[in-house]
């Protein structure tokens, strides 16, 4: 019982190594206000735009009554607002009447209760507002005065089920200001949510270890003015920053630094902030331009502000400012995180050194997390390693969105990481698509995380949550509507992760089992594309054989050049960009859902060549991108593509922009791990043990228990019932959940695994 579990059929080797103990923080969450995650979303407000603060920066054709309907003369002002960061609102001249829909329409149930709040004024006389929820399923009344604003706080109980909006009614002849319009569900206390209890719920059921916040990319910014500042994210909610969110919408704030604190303590995990570097995000036009210098020294205190507001005691400036928000006990702050795939650039070198340095030199309690760019290759994964190497940094932050192939390659990737050097933080990783095929190909990669406890000790799937009809980024973890949450796949395969962990970590053997096959295609087509402009190839010359000149066009098939030995083949074209934006596309390869490549000139935002690879029906870099200038309208680019066997080499222009060669390792679909807990030597303890099986074959796992005494009871959950592995969409519910069952055995057990399955078994001594 004290050994490890192993196939049957193999004999032990003596006595093992202790095992390590796994990392106890190792699975969490990543939230970012995407797709809608926090307005609409986790946050329980009701109304949409309350604080009439949307604006065309946020999105062409926004405006400060976007969300709102309005009868009558209702009018958007600037003079003398609540507060100079809540600096619209509106005078409405009765009869007049403002209705919100909220978010897709505002819910109700018979006997529910809410708080309607708002800050008002009138310009004369005492007037009595109305307000309604629905066909008058809640109503309620209140009287504004004349003067200053006031704070309005009033409850209303729906008589019925019933989905509808919000109106508030102003009476003839009076004229009222109105703003910070809220409406929010009372929870059993009798005061106002701040989540949404349905999406919380799906949150705590994930058990997190930790939390990290507020991104990505929202954390440093599309420029300096949208940079993440928390100390604008506190306070009362109308005297809150409101930004542009560089996803394409608004940032109210409503979730800031105190609800994200309060998140953790909901769920039970510790925090882990993420600050810019200061530098803005690459992605900015003209690049990540960094803080200037004269701001620098602001800036740096500013994160040791956020850490003493996390942790320090009501003795200290910011631990007080946190008690007078309603919080005396720190929040038990442990990690901070500078930067999020960042450019590694001399500025960003400078900036986050000094942030570091006062961060260690301050809190050397706090670990610190530094960045190692977008993807787990290239320059900047490289740079961002050397850096970390050069300043003895303790973590990196890790991102790797793959698509399933590469998961099912990259098992054993962590084994060959020092672990001397840092540690490692997976920040965001994702099998790039809602099926089953990548939510197994997941848990086998965290099946591979869970075995280098001495490496990584962090990771978490990204992003956490979508707002179906409101994304701008898939896959994600757990699609909503207004009333329901769709859990995906992916989601389940976390949630088995999170409930059932251990206290040691177990190697385990495994017979009959072989890594599947990966081979270059013998056969395919060259064929062109442009989404996004109009574009003139000349000079086509395909193994060695010219072509005539073809044009492509957005919204077109391409243009087909012929058929190729993607393991030899050689391709070479003048292209002209006539007018759109963007560049072209070279698919070299079969049709889908086999293996093929597209090298791209002018990919995302026009700034990159690259190569990346599709295997079943799911896209993704293998190589770059490589920042470049883009191509320019009228502008020839001339490209040499070679394929020789795994080989890939792409000229621009000339120059040498990509060689390397494609991975052929077998991919691991059949993978198995091992934790145990409590004291196995006297039989008290128990196993934890997970086994994938992503192949289209069903198997029986004959799980041996070396040393057990006796009769043992494996509780298990399964997470199967397709046979179609690419079954799962976005914005749908997973076409599978787990079901839980029992097997009982003598020193072991059989467990049946379904094609295209996922179980956990604990595993414990009965009799």
């Amino acid at each position: 019982w004290g050994g490890p579990p192993r196939a049957a059929g193999r004999p032990p080797r003596g006595r093992p190594p202790p095992p390590p103990p796994p990392a106890p923080d190792l699975w969490g969450l990543f939230i970012e206000d995407l797709n809608d995650a926090l307005d609409g979303g986790l946050n329980a407000e009701l109304i949409r735009n309350g604080d009439f603060e949307f604006n065309e920066a946020d999105r062409e054709g926004w405006n400060a009554l976007t969300g709102w309907e309005t009868v009558g003369e209702v009018e958007v002002r600037r003079e003398d607002p609540v507060h100079a960061n809540n600096a619209h609102h509106v005078r409405a001249v009765g009869p007049a009447v403002l209705v919100n829909e909220g978010w897709d329409g505002i819910g109700l149930a018979a006997d529910a209760r809410f708080r309607f709040s708002c800050f008002a004024r009138a310009q004369g006389d005492p007037v009595e507002l109305a307000v309604e929820i629905g066909d008058g399923s809640a109503r309620a009344a209140f009287t504004v005065r004349q003067g200053d604003w006031q704070r309005v706080d009033l409850d209303l109980t729906a008589v019925r089920d019933e989905r509808g909006e919000l109106s508030i009614a102003v009476p003839a002849d009076a004229v009222v200001d109105l703003d910070c319009v809220s409406l929010r569900p009372l929870g059993s206390d009798g005061e106002p949510l701040t989540f949404r209890l349905d999406l919380l719920a799906a949150l705590q059921e994930l058990r997190p270890s930790f939390i990290r916040f507020p991104g990505g990319c929202l954390a440093h910014g599309l420029g300096l003015e949208n940079m993440y500042h928390w100390k604008r994210t506190i306070g009362p909610r109308h005297e809150r920053e409101q930004i542009r969110n560089l996803w394409g919408y608004h940032q109210s704030r409503q979730i800031g630094y105190v609800e994200y604190f309060e998140l953790c303590e909901a769920t039970g995990a510790t925090p882990i902030p993420i600050v810019a570097a200061g530098v803005c995000c690459q992605n900015t036009p003209g690049g990540g331009a960094p803080i200037p210098e004269s701001e620098m020294d602001a800036y740096v205190q500013d994160v040791l502000d956020l850490v003493e507001f996390a942790n320090g005691g009501t003795d200290t400036a910011w631990g007080a400012k946190r008690a007078a928000l309603g919080h005396p006990e720190p929040f038990g702050l442990r990690y901070l995180g500078i930067g999020n795939e960042d450019e590694i650039t001399d500025a960003f070198r400078d900036r986050y050194a000094r942030i570091e340095d006062a961060v260690v030199a301050a809190h050397p309690e706090i670990t610190v997390i530094g960045t190692t760019g977008p993807q787990p290759f290239g320059p900047d994964y490289e740079a961002g390693w050397a850096y970390a190497r050069e300043r003895g940094t303790p973590m990196v932050d890790e991102h790797g969105y793959q698509v399933p192939r590469w998961f099912h390659q990259n098992i054993d990737r962590y084994e060959s990481y020092d672990p001397a050097e840092a540690k490692v933080y997976i920040g965001e990783y994702a099998a790039r698509s809602s099926t089953v095929r990548s939510a197994l190909a997941e848990a086998a990669y965290m099946i591979g995380l869970e075995r280098r406890p001495e490496v990584v000790k962090l990771a978490s799937y990204a992003p956490l949550l979508a707002r179906v009809g409101h994304t701008q980024w898939v896959p994600d973890l757990i699609y909503f509507t207004a009333e329901d949450v769709l859990p995906s796949a992916s989601y389940h395969v976390q949630q088995m992760f999170g409930a059932e962990r251990g206290e040691r970590v177990h190697s385990v053997e495994l017979d009959g089992v072989q890594g599947e096959p990966v081979a270059l295609p013998t056969a395919g087509t060259a064929k062109l594309r442009s989404d996004h402009a109009t574009v003139a190839f000349t000079g086509l010359v395909l193994d060695g054989n010219p072509l005539p000149d073809a044009v492509t066009a957005p919204g077109g098939e391409g243009v087909l050049l012929g058929g190729i030995d993607p393991r030899d083949a050689e391709l070479e074209f003048t292209a002209v960009r006539r007018d759109g934006e963007e560049g072209f596309t070279v698919r070299l390869g079969p049709e889908a859902p086999q293996s093929f490549l597209e090298v791209f000139a002018g990919g995302w935002q026009n700034k990159s060549t690259g190569v990346a690879r599709s295997s079943d029906g799911i896209s993704e870099n293998d190589h770059g991108p490589i920042p470049w200038p883009g191509v320019r309208t009228g502008e020839p680019v001339r490209m040499r593509i070679r394929l020789e066997g795994p080989r890939v080499r792409v000229w621009v222009d000339g120059e040498l922009r990509h060689d390397y060669e494609q991975d052929l390792r077998p991919e691991q679909r059949v993978v198995a791990g091992a934790l145990s807990r409590g004291a196995l030597s006297d039989g008290t303890g128990e196993y934890v043990v997970r086994l994938v099986n992503a192949t289209a074959s069903a198997r029986t796992a004959e799980v041996v228990l070396p040393g057990a005494p006796g009769p043992v009871r494996a509780d298990v959950r399964l997470l199967a019932g397709v046979s179609d592995p690419d079954a799962g969409r976005p914005f749908e519910a997973s076409p599978v959940t787990p079901v839980d069952s029992y097997l009982k055995g003598d020193s072991g057990f059989d467990l049946e695994l379904p094609p295209w399955s996922f179980a956990t078994a604990v595993v414990r001594p009965v009799g």
